[in-house]
């Protein structure tokens, strides 16, 4: 495995401190291994150390021109989240040195300037480790220059790296969808004659139901930038469509 130091301030002011921490990386350097041969590809499921970041987007349900229901206490407008991001994929068990590699899913923890880092512990449940006597890890890392070399970081920020190429592993890129998630938006508390009420929630607090929407004045409402045309409203619930965003001022509010 090649080595690479990144630079780090006194660690401790005393001595004999100092002298115990050149012992360890004395110990990690004498565990480097000449090679260690693999004898799988990468996986096919992405590119190892390729550039994905986590990545989220919202995205407003009803969608433009989709009709759709809200209940007496419900918003008329929610948002799911679609993420993507980077997890590390080791296909079989491995090891490099000191280092153990169990076969799993390891979690992002983000991107440095010096790569992509990924948590020690697995989907499965197993970690990635070192011996008793090394300085405990803080992550894995895929280099931003070195996409098909698999590192370890210590805490002492030591990055000790495996051979180009000497180890399986492949960096996947997977998404994730959290649903109805709060948004600003109108709540429908019911009808009264041609006006309805709504609530307004910031999704801090929901107000008292003191807003009022006269259907006399038209059957378009509009809250912020969003419009909704009314289909059919009582005390069961609100039918309308999205009709999308607009700045007008809207009459029919009093």
């Amino acid at each position: 495995m090649q080595q690479r130091f990144l630079l780090f301030r006194s660690l401790l002011p005393v001595r004999p401190a100092i002298s115990r921490i050149r012992t360890r990386l004395r110990l990690i350097l004498a565990l480097v291994p000449t090679a260690i041969v693999s004898t799988l590809p990468l996986l096919p499921l992405g590119t190892a150390g390729a550039a994905v970041q986590d990545n989220c987007v919202s995205e407003y349900r009803p969608k433009l021109n989709e009709t759709a229901f809200a209940a007496v206490g419900a918003p008329l407008k929610v948002a799911d989240e679609r993420c993507t991001f980077p997890e590390l994929i080791i296909p079989f068990d491995q090891k490099a040195a000191a280092v153990s590699l169990p076969a799993g899913t390891y979690q992002s923890l983000g991107q440095t300037e010096e790569g992509y880092l990924f948590a020690l512990h697995s989907a499965q449940g197993k970690d990635i480790s070192s011996c008793a006597l090394c300085d405990p890890l803080r992550a894995a890392v895929v280099p931003q220059d070195a996409p098909d070399t698999l590192c370890v970081k210590t805490l002492l920020n030591l990055t000790s790296c495996a051979l180009k190429g000497s180890l399986s592993f492949a960096v996947h890129e997977r998404q994730s969808l959290k649903e109805n998630l709060c948004t600003p938006s109108l709540i429908y508390y019911g009808r009264s004659g041609d006006l309805l009420k709504f609530a307004v929630s910031d999704c801090k607090a929901v107000s008292a139901p003191a807003l009022i929407y006269d259907l006399k004045l038209g059957s378009t409402i509009r809250f912020l930038n969003d419009s909704y045309l009314i289909l059919q409203a009582d005390n069961q619930g609100l039918s309308y469509r999205y009709t999308g965003s607009s700045t007008q001022s809207n009459p029919a509010v009093r």
